[in-house]
C-alpha cells in the first residue's frame, strides 16, 4: 500500500485590472499577479489590496472576474485567462456585497 501525497496547489497568472481610485492609488491600469488557481475571494482581495497597498480601499472595494461581479463568499477556481478588476465605488455609493 502506498499514498500519493500532492500538497502542492498550482499557480497562475492572471491579469488585474484597476478602476477609478484602485488605478489613481496603484498609477497602474492593468498588471499580472501570480496567484493559486483554486482560493477563497477574501484571499485574492488580500493579495491584490497588500501587493498594491490598497488598504485604504479595502472595505469598499469589489473584485469582478470576467466581468462578473463575485460574492464575497466564493471560492475561486481560476485559470491563466482569466481578468480580474478591482472596482471601488465611483462616487461614493453603497457596496453591493
Amino acid at each position: 500500500m502506498y499514498f500519493v501525497m500532492d500538497n502542492s496547489v498550482a499557480e497562475i497568472q492572471v491579469k488585474v485590472y484597476f478602476f477609478a481610485k484602485a488605478r489613481e492609488l496603484t498609477g497602474k491600469k492593468e498588471c499580472y499577479i501570480t496567484v493559486p488557481q483554486k482560493l477563497l475571494y477574501v484571499d485574492l482581495l488580500d493579495k491584490i489590496i497588500s501587493q498594491f497597498k490598497l488598504e485604504s480601499i479595502r472595505d469598499t472595494s469589489v473584485l469582478a472576474v470576467n466581468e462578473e461581479f463575485v460574492a464575497s463568499d466564493t471560492t475561486l477556481v481560476l485559470s491563466e485567462k482569466d481578468e480580474v478588476a478591482v472596482i471601488p465605488p465611483l462616487s461614493g455609493g453603497l457596496s453591493c456585497f
